[in-house]
């Protein structure tokens, strides 16, 4: 399993790239990517630009399982990866550059795991 060291974890297998100041890429990691299989489709559900810690913003279809995209904090997503959602198999090959959203949030990253955090919680 790949966890760079770098980036910033959630509980519901999201990683997190600050960006700037405020913003971040996020996309779901290794392991969550080998337990959903060949992703078939990715939907992204909300179309609200503002959205809230725990709402569910989107969906990845998988041949093992369904994925529940869950809202790390409240943020404003900036941008929408259409790439992934076109061809959305490119996670499972590279599920570290293929981000879903920019999202920005004035929250602090220490909200989020560390790489030593999300180790445990994978184990």
């Amino acid at each position: 399993m790949l966890v760079p060291k770098n980036l910033h974890y959630t509980e519901n297998h999201l990683w997190l790239r600050k960006i700037g100041l405020y913003d971040f890429c996020i996309g779901i990691t290794d392991f969550a990517q080998k337990e959903i299989g060949e992703i078939h489709l990715i939907e992204f559900i909300r179309q609200e630009i503002t959205v809230k810690k725990g709402d569910s913003w989107g969906v990845v279809y998988g041949i093992n399982k369904t994925f529940q995209l869950i809202a790390p904090c409240d943020c404003k997503i900036m941008e929408v990866n259409q790439n992934v959602a076109i061809k959305a198999s490119l996670i499972n090959t590279d599920p570290y550059n293929c981000w879903f959203f920019i999202l920005s949030t004035n929250i602090s990253t220490d909200e989020f795991l560390t790489y030593n955090d999300y180790i445990k919680i994978t184990k």
